[in-house]
């Protein structure tokens, strides 16, 4: 792990504008892959407990945040309300998907159209029973169980750190593809990893049997990110 830099200072919403993060946020710490029951007081929602088939849906959950989010199709773009003064700070702005990937192979692409030049999280999370944790104030990265590629630094982060760095990053600095692949055996620990300009990050372990979303969040307005076809390779 090393220094990850997460603009906190941003974070913090003025009066009159409320976080953006809407799930529950836990205070109990996660222990690192290597403990597979995870958190015993936050059980994690296993494949086990449903149908190899049921995955959910692959596609944004357009009921998060969808006084900022705007949805057409597979595409999510941040976009200032209305009755919002321009003036208002940023905040992450979290943006849930329908699926629940478990018991198999699972690769699909995040197609940022527009970055805004700013810190951009692209990743997934782990499903407990009761929902997920999206951590500081809706950052994906910011909870220990939670993993986001940021297109900007090229970092890949755990528990607002960066747990591996030196991945491609955009080369006009606005848009780019970043893949996701999964390997989530039903009974047995999991891997994940991030591909940009065909370089693989290092494998993350996940639980045994565990459940995850694909998930985004956004800093900045403006931008606009595809959520590509999730395709089960085996």
């Amino acid at each position: 792990r090393h220094d990850f830099d997460v603009d906190l200072s941003l974070m913090a919403p003025e009066p009159g504008y409320e976080a953006v993060a809407q799930l529950p946020v836990y205070a109990q710490p996660w222990e690192p892959p290597g403990l597979p029951d995870g958190n015993p007081l936050l059980p994690l929602l296993r494949a086990s407990s449903r149908a190899a088939t049921a995955i959910g849906e692959a596609r944004w959950d357009t009921t998060q945040n969808a006084e900022l989010l705007h949805f057409d199709g597979d595409v999510a773009t941040w976009r200032r309300p209305a009755a919002v003064p321009e003036q208002y700070p940023p905040a992450w702005v979290p943006a849930s998907t329908l699926a629940q990937l478990h018991s198999g192979t699972f690769r699909w692409d995040f197609e940022v159209e527009h970055m805004q030049s700013a810190q951009l999280g692209l990743g997934f999370m782990l499903v407990f029973e009761d929902g997920v944790d999206w951590g500081l104030y809706g950052y994906l990265g910011a909870a220990r169980t939670a993993w986001s590629y940021d297109p900007s630094t090229g970092d890949v982060v755990n528990a607002t750190e960066s747990i591996a760095g030196g991945l491609p990053t955009f080369e006009d600095g606005e848009s780019g593809t970043v893949t996701v692949e999964l390997e989530l055996p039903r009974d047995a620990p999991g891997r994940g990893r991030f591909i940009v300009n065909g370089q693989a990050s290092p494998d993350i372990e996940l639980p045994a049997g565990a459940v995850i979303m694909p998930a985004a969040c956004f800093l900045r307005e403006g931008q606009q990110v595809r959520f590509g076809e999730v395709v089960r390779v085996r």
